[in-house]
């Protein structure tokens, strides 16, 4: 059903422009701390850095939850972290409600993807599963310049404050749209992890981690300018 994938999107814009809106308040975040450009670019690092190790973990470990709540409960991780770092908390509080989010990052991607596909046709996934991805592109163009540009005319908290807004947006739409998802067929977790015996999906998990690397390490040099 659509109407799923679209939500999967809204929670896809709210996931990314928390992760992507620091990069543009970075030079004012350390100005406010009294740090380094690159300390304060480990708000971005961490959280790249956290998903990276755990997110398989964690992916695999959620899979046998129901779908609905563990929506909910990574998108409530965004909002109460979002909240707090709105508030300009210690620096080292600050990254500690960086790094919690990104734990469930992974997850609520992976089950966004799995429920907007969950009710169609073999045909049609591909179709769903972009519209949940082009939440992506949506963030991108429109949330995560729009923090960057308001946190420039007031303070780099309302930048926080925005991607909490945001946040709270898919969170209803997630609690009043989609219905209980429990998993009904339960797999092992040998049989999900024969997954990394097959040679094309090593060799793209291999691409798109030299492929984010790159892009990471982009933003680190561009937050400056």
């Amino acid at each position: 059903m659509k109407k799923y994938a679209y939500i999967g999107c809204l929670g896809f814009i709210g996931v990314i422009t928390t992760e992507f809106g620091v990069i543009g308040i970075l030079p004012q975040i350390a100005t406010h701390y009294n740090i380094s450009i690159d300390v304060a670019g480990y708000l971005l690092s961490a959280f790249a850095l956290i998903i990276a190790l755990t997110g398989p973990i964690m992916t695999l470990l959620m899979s046998r939850f129901d779908k609905r709540t563990m929506m909910l409960l990574a998108i409530s991780i965004f909002i109460i972290t979002g909240v707090i770092s709105s508030l300009s908390p210690p620096f080292w509080l600050l990254m500690l409600v960086r790094i919690l989010p990104a734990f469930l990052q992974p997850v609520y991607i992976a089950t966004a993807l799995s429920v907007a596909v969950s009710q169609a046709d073999k045909s049609r996934e591909n179709e769903l599963m972009g519209i949940v991805f082009s939440g992506v592109a949506i963030a991108m163009v429109t949330t995560v310049p729009l923090a960057t540009f308001l946190a420039t005319l007031w303070t780099w908290e309302v930048s926080f404050m925005i991607q909490t807004a945001v946040s709270i947006l898919a969170w209803l739409g997630i609690y009043f749209v989609l219905p209980p998802m429990p998993v009904t067929t339960r797999k092992s977790y040998g049989s999900q992890l024969i997954l990394l015996k097959k040679p094309l999906f090593l060799l793209s998990t291999a691409m798109n981690f030299f492929m984010v690397t790159a892009w990471f390490s982009t933003y680190s040099y561009f937050a400056e300018y």
